[in-house]
């Protein structure tokens, strides 16, 4: 199972009402919240592997920012608590910005170590 496999199976079951996806954000309706898993680099691929990701939540139309930044701060606790399927994982502290239309976002970092 890949590094981006396991850190969505673990973040899948902490944000229940999201819509997950990978890569890019693709907006649906705006009454939708989507939580987009990307890969964002590393280190050198070595035997211990380092992959980067970041992982952006998007809350819905007229969502108040407190149900977003709550989201988000409880996925960094699990994270901070477990480590899934990988060796490690370690969140940086989330980054707020807003759609063009309003809704509230927040991106976290996220450094990996699998093998």
């Amino acid at each position: 199972m890949s590094a981006a496999d396991s850190l969505r199976n673990f973040i899948t079951p902490l944000l229940p009402g999201w819509r997950i996806q990978f890569g890019r954000w693709v907006d649906g309706s705006k009454t939708d919240r989507f939580a987009v898993l990307r890969p964002a680099g590393g280190l050198p691929a070595e035997l211990v592997r380092r992959p980067h990701f970041t992982l952006m939540l998007v809350g819905a139309l007229d969502q108040p920012s407190g149900e977003v930044s709550a989201a988000a701060n409880s996925v960094i606790e699990a994270m901070r608590v477990s480590s899934g399927d990988l060796v490690f994982m370690q969140p940086g502290e989330p980054v707020y910005h807003a759609t063009d239309d309003g809704r509230p976002v927040f991106e976290i970092a996220i450094t990996t170590i699998t093998n």
